[in-house]
């Protein structure tokens, strides 16, 4: 190796550690801030405040799967035009031409299926427990 290269490789470890003194703590603030919010009281109701007045009620048009794997995404879409996200259970269990009903401000969607079966599906589960969880928390201390 000659001088050059050397000279070139001493500027490289250079570079490398001040652009790690550089994006090293952004990265660390970044992180706190993610788990702060994510963890914070008002975020967490505002989330499940937010989920709670989502409204839907129709018709099933059609059913639509993103991908042929379990865990895959799927929807309802509603007279025609508009899609919503159901879990695998409803999915499996509704056929086109099935209703479906969600108020805003409640945490229950009703099926109606042809065959006179009702199924209710608590859409805000794991947002109200989330938020009811961190709100006890907080609340004893």
């Amino acid at each position: 190796m000659n001088e050059s290269e050397q000279e070139l490789e001493k500027q490289e470890s250079e570079v490398k550690k001040n652009l790690a003194y550089v994006f090293v703590p952004i990265a660390i603030i970044l992180v706190t801030i993610s788990i702060y919010q994510s963890n914070s009281l008002d975020y967490k109701r505002e989330k499940y405040l937010e989920s709670k007045k989502t409204e839907f009620k129709g018709k099933i048009t059609d059913k639509k799967e993103d991908g042929d794997y379990t865990r895959a995404p799927r929807f309802m879409i509603l007279n025609g035009s508009y899609q919503v996200s159901i879990p695998n259970e409803i999915y499996y269990q509704i056929n086109l031409g099935d209703s479906v009903y969600k108020e805003s401000g409640k945490d229950s969607a009703y099926y109606y299926l042809r065959n006179g079966k009702v199924l209710i599906e608590d859409c805000n589960k794991y947002a109200r427990e989330d938020y009811l969880e961190l709100k006890s928390k907080k609340t004893k201390n």
